[in-house]
């Protein structure tokens, strides 16, 4: 155990370094999830929260700016969050913007989607799109996709910003999630759903 831990720290820190660049036009690869971070990070009790539930107070490092989300810290969240469910023992962001409808791709500035594996080397996801991530160049454009989004999947917007969880993590809670990642921007999105 003692060997994997300055590996998952380099691996988060090149994860972090990455998502911190922007958009390169080269971000068609795949990139390691920020699940890893999960393991290298210090555990302050001896037991992990359960799957069904996002731990809502989030550490002084994972606040972003009020009013903004960091694809950084949501990255971070939805990674140790969605890898402790079953159907998601390995995530990885993609930065494929085709998740996105066509009507609304010439409006996106920067996307990403958190695909769930079985197991390492796979190339197809187990449970895909279990996370968006879309920052909008204009504000009416992520209002407009997020209500699209939200007649299936709970969604939340924050400004420009729209992250819209996924239905096929059944032991993981998204609205949970998606409050957490909500109090990172602190609290000034709005979460909206079907139900």
């Amino acid at each position: 155990m003692k060997r994997l831990l300055p590996v998952l720290a380099v691996a988060t820190a090149a994860l972090l370094m990455t998502a911190a660049c922007g958009d390169d036009k080269k971000d068609d690869k795949k990139t390691d999830a920020p699940a890893a971070a999960a393991s290298a990070a210090p555990s302050g009790s001896s037991g992990a929260a359960p799957s069904g539930s996002a731990e809502p107070k989030a550490s002084g490092s994972a606040k972003g700016e009020a009013g903004k989300l960091s694809f950084a810290t949501v990255g971070k969240l939805t990674g140790e969050l969605f890898t402790k469910d079953p159907d998601c023992p390995l995530g990885q962001w993609d930065a494929n913007s085709t998740g996105v409808p066509a009507k609304y791709r010439s409006a996106v500035a920067d996307f990403k989607q958190f695909d769930c594996y079985a197991k390492k080397g796979d190339t197809m996801p187990h449970r895909g799109q279990q996370a968006i991530f879309v920052e909008f160049k204009a504000a009416n454009a992520a209002k407009a996709y997020a209500q699209d989004q939200a007649s299936m999947y709970p969604t939340l917007i924050v400004g420009n910003t729209v992250v819209v969880g996924g239905t096929g993590l059944r032991q993981t809670d998204m609205k949970a999630w998606l409050e957490s990642v909500n109090e990172t921007a602190g609290g000034a999105g709005q979460i909206v759903s079907k139900s």
